[in-house]
């Protein structure tokens, strides 16, 4: 049966694969960003495509994708936070830009809550749908350089379990995807053991498929596994990735 499916940040990098793994098992994928010609780039590719040119950093942009789903009167079987921002910052030397730890936290945090909340109605009538938060080992161990987004995906994190408890009997199901290192632009020439964003988009799709609440990709069980009987090795270990 053909679904309707949401992602945020679904024309670049693992929004990207994730659109054209779901566009090819027949499905509707409605996506948004900020890019306009990656947006047309994808779009052109698959006919079941919707693609919105949206800031969801921004208010106004977030009320726009939201009123184009709307508009679409569709269920929604799948909705994907997959849109995320991560800078650096030194808090030691000072002038850190206030503006961007708010723009950093309304895309990784703010967003999906709003997001959920008002999708809500339309993923209840789907009947067994999924809510989809693609988190970070960062949330669990956090690297010095970009504390907001370790802050924010923690944050997200939590929001997931929470919203997974209130959703129980609901028949609405929450899932906390939390990848390892994926090659994308945000992880550019940090490592490389990192997974394809093909892969990470593959393995994230086959445990979706087998109703998992939590999906672990990569090195990420092992990391957990430190962290749980040697946390102090597991922080020293991403403390300067």
């Amino acid at each position: 049966m053909n679904k309707t499916i949401v992602i945020t940040g679904g024309a670049i990098g693992l929004g990207r694969e994730l659109t054209r793994l779901y566009c090819k098992r027949g499905h509707h994928v409605v996506i948004c960003g900020r890019t306009r010609s990656a947006l047309e780039e994808v779009r052109s590719a698959h006919q079941n495509v919707t693609a919105v040119c949206a800031d969801l950093a921004a208010p106004e942009g977030r009320r726009h994708f939201l009123e184009e789903i709307h508009a679409l009167e569709i269920e929604v079987d799948l909705l994907i936070h997959n849109a995320a921002l991560q800078f650096t910052y030194d808090f030691v030397k000072g002038c850190v830009p206030v503006e961007r730890i708010e723009t950093e936290l309304l895309v990784n945090l703010l967003s999906p809550m709003e997001l959920t909340t008002d999708l809500l109605p339309l993923l209840k009538t789907s009947g067994g749908a999924r809510v989809v938060f693609i988190s970070s080992a960062l949330a669990r161990v956090p690297k010095r350089s970009a504390p907001v987004y370790c802050a924010s995906k923690a944050g997200l994190s939590v929001f997931a379990r929470a919203l997974r408890y209130q959703l129980e009997d609901t028949g609405i199901r929450v899932t906390d995807v939390v990848p390892d290192l994926i090659v994308t632009r945000m992880a550019r020439g940090r490592g490389d053991k990192a997974l394809s964003a093909f892969e990470a988009a593959g393995k994230i799709i086959a445990g979706l498929d087998k109703g998992k609440d939590e999906i672990r990709l990569g090195r990420v069980p092992i990391l957990y596994l430190l962290h749980r009987f040697v946390p102090g090795l597991a922080y020293k270990v991403l403390k300067a990735a």
